[in-house]
């Protein structure tokens, strides 16, 4: 007997760990977290700890916690069935139970549809070069300034006006019509359940993850047809919130220059890298997420708002970098002239002029902000001292001391005021801390390893990370190579947890894992600042080091060293392998 999963996902999203654990612990607000005294042992320091971002708490001391349904059942010492049932009468879900096998395929499923992207992708843009069917739309991109080196690059396509091209195309290569819709290529009549294309006479733009993938598609019209730009739907590869166009390329360049350069469109994101503005990146349509800040956070700290240059384009780089000023990044705006979008200065001018313009104009937000608001209410004292109050905030929030000072000296010039008065009127040590990272416990020291111990935990982040680098590579290697016992717990239960859920949250993994000290160590993998965009030769590069059918013959002293590894560990099994190896290395050599 099973609850169902949809069951137990709504029941733990209803009940906030942070009330729960609430209900038996005093807790304390200590920068992200929230600490107490443990529950579970006799303790005078605090070592409990509850992470409300990622629903999880945990003892230093005794190793013990997990998420809201663990935690009930180590407090009261009940099943894993009466902790959700308990938890769901204090929501008002009552709890179902069925007999049901797991959930199969899932992370083959996951695979199929990138295929089917990727098939559909190297379609597309053969009939978009090279059949007549596609002739009028590659016109119209040469007449829009698209080079064939350019669409060849972006692998631009055209999805043929006919109702089922897609939908045959991806059948006669073995492909169901229901995966074909469940990935979004194909649209579905709700009454008649028949499938057709979702996608009919548009120039199709790939749209990839951050590992080159094609994941979704963008189709512009260039009919006249409604909407202008057709999105692929959500789907478990396709998530908007998740989503940075571009994001693929620009990674390299971001991290060279310290900065994001953030378009509103991935049109103009492909016009600004052909002006060899490198670092740039796109939403897809939607507000920044919370997502895409922690995605941002983890690639630079100076993010360049290049949005349109008419009024909305100005609102929403307003609102855009006060929510990035408020998460410690350096934010700075390029304001663009009226009515022009980054397009339309590239046509005007050219991309040489319009690099130099980007690059010669990058204004400090609130300096921007400042000039925004007060050109906008210009005789209006009542709203510029409204105004002051709220410059005076966002200038406690700017972290360059250079840029503080002059910021200072602008806005009182602009508003008229003694720039003496403004920084009286600022607030003491406000800046937030650059290293202010959404881990659940920075406590965790870190563990001295080997190189195999490191290539180990290496992999297992970027597992965690990303479900689509396991999907890749978990085939690679056995559970057997890890040479840490908890490693091999770690792998064993990601196959598992991938077949049932879309991306890895440490909540829900947690269920995974019965062994409090297996998950410490998920959770010191989880606090582990690494590169969130491994390139393929970093990941193969792990698994020549962790697989031994990849690794290169293995000498004495690595076999030596691993021995002593398993000794100091006390893991008899791993000793008597390494013996074994070692014997049958000197048998070997004689």
């Amino acid at each position: 007997m099973r609850i169902e999963q949809e069951t137990i996902n709504e029941i733990r999203e209803k009940n906030d760990i942070l009330d729960v654990v609430s209900e038996y612990v005093k807790l304390e607000k200590r920068g992200r977290n929230y600490i107490g005294l443990c529950p579970f042992h006799d303790e005078k320091t605090p070592s409990f700890s509850v992470s409300e971002d990622k629903q999880i708490c945990h003892c230093f001391g005794c190793k013990k916690g997990g998420n809201v349904f663990q935690f009930i059942q180590e407090i009261k010492g009940v099943s894993f069935i009466d902790a959700v049932s308990e938890l769901g009468e204090k929501v008002n879900i009552h709890v179902e139970k069925q007999q049901t096998a797991p959930t199969e395929g899932m992370v083959d499923d996951h695979i199929k549809m990138i295929d089917m992207h990727e098939l559909m992708a190297n379609n597309f843009h053969y009939i978009l070069k090279h059949t007549e069917e596609g002739e009028a739309a590659l016109n119209y991109l040469r007449s829009r300034g698209f080079t064939d080196e350019l669409i060849n690059d972006r692998k631009i396509g055209y999805a043929p006006n006919q109702p089922k091209f897609t939908h045959d195309f991806l059948e006669k290569n073995g492909y169901d019509a229901v995966l074909s819709y469940e990935a979004g290529l194909l649209s579905r009549n709700d009454e008649t359940f028949d499938y057709y294309d979702r996608f009919r006479d548009r120039i199709m733009f790939p749209l990839l993850n951050f590992q080159g993938k094609t994941v979704g598609f963008s189709g512009r019209t260039y009919t006249d047809q409604s909407p202008k730009y057709l999105n692929s739907p959500e789907t478990p590869i396709f998530q908007k919130r998740k989503m940075l166009y571009n994001i693929d390329r620009a990674r390299k360049f971001i991290r060279q220059n310290d900065e994001v350069i953030l378009l509103e469109g991935f049109m103009d994101v492909i016009k600004s890298s052909e002006a060899d503005i490198k670092q740039v990146v796109a939403t897809m349509g939607t507000a920044l997420s919370k997502e895409h800040i922690v995605m941002v956070k983890k690639l630079a700290s100076n993010v360049t708002l290049l949005y349109d240059g008419d009024f909305a384009g100005q609102e929403a780089a307003i609102n855009v970098g006060k929510t990035l000023l408020n998460e410690g990044l350096n934010v700075y705006v390029v304001n663009l002239p009226k009515q022009m979008d980054p397009d339309d200065y590239i046509t005007q001018n050219g991309n040489e002029a319009f690099k130099s313009f980007v690059d010669g104009q990058k204004q400090s937000y609130v300096a921007f902000k400042a000039q925004h608001l007060y050109y906008a209410n210009e005789n209006n004292d009542l709203k510029h001292e409204q105004h002051l109050e709220e410059l005076v905030q966002d200038i406690n929030l700017v972290r360059s001391e250079f840029l503080r000072k002059k910021v200072l000296q602008q806005v009182a010039d602009l508003y008229k005021v003694d720039v003496n008065s403004l920084k009286n009127r600022l607030t003491p040590n406000i800046v937030q801390n650059n290293a202010d990272y959404d881990y659940i416990v920075p406590e965790f020291k870190e563990k001295k390893v080997d190189k195999i111990g490191r290539a180990e935990q290496a992999l297992l982040k970027h597992f965690m990370n990303h479900k689509q680098l396991f999907l890749e590579y978990h085939s690679r290697i056995n559970q057997e190579d890890f040479t840490s016992l908890n490693n091999r717990v770690i792998f064993s239960r990601l196959n598992g947890y991938y077949k049932n859920n879309d991306a890895f949250n440490i909540s829900d993994f947690s269920s995974y894992i019965e062994d409090h000290h297996i998950m410490e160590s998920v959770m010191y993998l989880d606090s582990l600042l690494l590169n969130d965009e491994p390139e393929s030769e970093e990941m193969e590069d792990y698994i020549r080091i962790i697989s031994p059918n990849e690794r290169e013959e293995q000498t004495i002293e690595y076999l030596n060293e691993q021995l002593n590894y398993a000794i100091r560990a006390g893991d008899k099994d791993l000793q008597s392998k390494y013996l074994q190896e070692i014997v049958q290395y000197n048998r070997n050599r004689m």
